[in-house]
């Protein structure tokens, strides 16, 4: 009886050790390399400054991001052009309160040079048809923007957070907000930027 206990407590043990086996190994399973490797990327995106109570923006520009691993790259250079579109406020206020048009500042243009970590990677399935490949990732860096009214350069930084989907091997989508602060004593002037735009990445292969 005591020898029969002893195997049913070995069986036990066993099996428990068996299923934590093969717990690990789908676990080992579940996490996967990238499948789409990067290393220089150029992207062309438009985009808008929504912030600015009497001038919003409408962006264009494009840059250049080389990219070390898979956690970390270099945005090298970004460079966005704004068109301002006025808003019924800025005309409300020209036309009935008489500020002068100089005394309402935004942005003509501005650049940005920053460092990217994508900790974040995965894929899931559209529509059970097919699957898709996403990164998360975080920027920071230093910033210059011109502005007009007055026609000055300003300082400062941008933060932000994207999103990419690969569309096809060397092809992917970006999206991307970042908050941008400006500085020209005594004043300082935030914005935030978001955009929508098409990568193209080569040297990296799968």
């Amino acid at each position: 009886m005591k020898i029969a206990h002893l195997l049913l407590v070995v069986g036990i043990l066993l099996a428990a050790g068996t299923a934590h086996a093969q717990e690990e190994d789908a676990d080992s399973y579940a996490i996967q390399n990238r499948q789409f490797k990067l290393k220089h990327e150029i992207n062309v995106v438009g985009g808008v400054l929504p912030l600015n109570a009497f001038v919003k923006g409408i962006t264009v520009g494009g840059g250049y991001t080389i990219h070390f691993t898979d956690m970390w790259a270099w945005e090298i250079g970004q460079f966005y052009y704004a068109f301002g579109v006025e808003t019924d406020l800025r005309r409300e206020l020209l036309d009935n309160f008489q500020v002068q048009p100089t005394q309402i500042e935004s942005i003509n243009y501005f650049f940005s040079s920053n460092i990217i970590f994508k900790p974040f990677y995965g894929k899931f399935a559209a529509l059970n048809r097919s699957v898709i490949h996403a990164e998360l990732f975080f920027v920071l860096g230093p910033a210059v923007a011109r502005f007009l009214n007055p026609g000055a350069f300003r300082v400062g930084f941008d933060a932000g957070i994207g999103l990419r989907l690969h569309l096809v091997e060397h092809l992917s989508m970006r999206l991307d907000a970042r908050y941008m602060l400006f500085v020209r004593p005594p004043s300082v002037v935030s914005e935030l930027h978001v955009t929508l735009g098409l990568a193209v990445s080569f040297g990296g292969g799968e």
